[in-house]
């Protein structure tokens, strides 16, 4: 047997031995399980992944001219001169990833949400389940960050690929987090595909120097890729480490987490109308047999029968019965 085919035959008697068990570790993985099912099922998404980030950067590549423009940057603490082409390839390449991976989340939560209620309501965490989707955002952005960062490669080479990579995959965990709560709150997916598509796309422009040339960005320092623009801009023209402004799209993931947390609790919670228990009630049958007497049957409770009015209980209060009216004579007269 080939190590690959031992790797394949571990993994699948691992997952045979999680079915039977109801433990939070065997509910995470199957969740997991269920998300990556999930993503790997949106082919439009992967179609996006593989051919509209190349095709992106290329026209980005073709169009914007190679000028030398001043860049913000808070990493230098100054102006930084850098290839107008080559900077638009790095907002163009966040651009992509977060436009990308917020769709892909965005669809996974809307397509799951009945099958998520009916998950809690079987005994599945809520916590573990929204553990399995931000693992699934983690596993889907490092692998189209990766993808992004390589292709960019294949247009220029920045200075630190590395620390370029990452900036992208932030970006990514940043409107990740943005998808799932999108997915939670808003009712139709038209509405969440045209927020996502604004909100990236307003966010990536006005930090272009070739769009906003002002000096000033106290307005531009709250947008959620503000830190990976800072680290992409730092990798790809300087050797400086920008880890900190990278890390910035992990603050915006948490704030979305604890937002779709809120969120997915409302979303899962048992709306049925439950009655509240009433009073178990006898149900009795009476009978009559062929001698005239009755018959008392329960079928739930015990029955008592007041025979005399003097030893019934307290409450018992006898019906009033209306005497039996009395059936009348009629005298037929002969006739002669």
């Amino acid at each position: 047997m080939s190590p690959l085919a031992a790797v394949v035959a571990d993994i699948k008697s691992y997952k045979a031995s999680l079915d039977d068990q109801t433990t939070w570790q065997a509910s995470l993985v199957k969740a997991i399980g269920f998300e990556v099912a999930q993503h790997a099922r949106n082919r439009l998404a992967l179609a996006l992944v593989v051919f509209f980030i190349p095709v992106w950067l290329g026209i980005v590549r073709a169009i914007i001219p190679s000028d030398t423009v001043e860049y913000h940057s808070r990493v230098v603490r100054g102006p930084l001169p850098v290839n107008a082409n080559e900077l638009a390839m790095v907002s163009g390449a966040i651009n992509a990833v977060t436009l990308i991976i917020g769709f892909m989340m965005f669809a996974a939560v809307r397509r799951s949400s009945a099958f998520d209620q009916r998950l809690v309501l079987a005994g599945h965490s809520r916590a573990c389940l929204l553990v399995a989707k931000l693992a699934g955002l983690v596993l889907v952005a490092a692998v189209v960050a990766g993808y992004a960062g390589f292709v960019m490669t294949l247009y220029w080479d920045p200075l630190q690929p590395g620390l370029m990579t990452l900036s992208l995959f932030t970006s990514g965990l940043t409107y990740g987090g943005l998808g799932i709560v999108l997915g939670l709150a808003l009712s139709t997916e038209l509405a969440g595909m045209f927020v996502i598509i604004m909100v990236s796309l307003v966010d990536v422009m006005v930090q272009n120097p070739i769009i906003n040339p002002a000096d000033t960005q106290a307005v531009v320092r709250f947008l959620p890729t503000y830190g990976s623009m800072q680290a992409g801009a730092a990798a790809g023209f300087t050797s400086r480490g920008a880890l900190g402004y990278a890390s910035l799209g992990l603050v915006w993931l948490t704030a979305f987490g604890l937002i779709g947390l809120a969120a997915f609790n409302r979303r899962t919670r048992d709306h049925a109308r439950h009655a509240p228990s009433a009073e178990p009630s006898a149900t009795v049958t009476l009978t009559t047999r062929a001698d005239g007497s009755l018959v008392v049957t329960s079928m739930v409770g015990p029955v008592v029968v007041c025979t005399q009015l003097a030893q019934c209980p307290s409450g018992c209060e006898a019906p009033v019965v209306p005497p039996p009216a009395r059936a009348r004579r009629t005298r037929k007269t002969a006739t002669s």
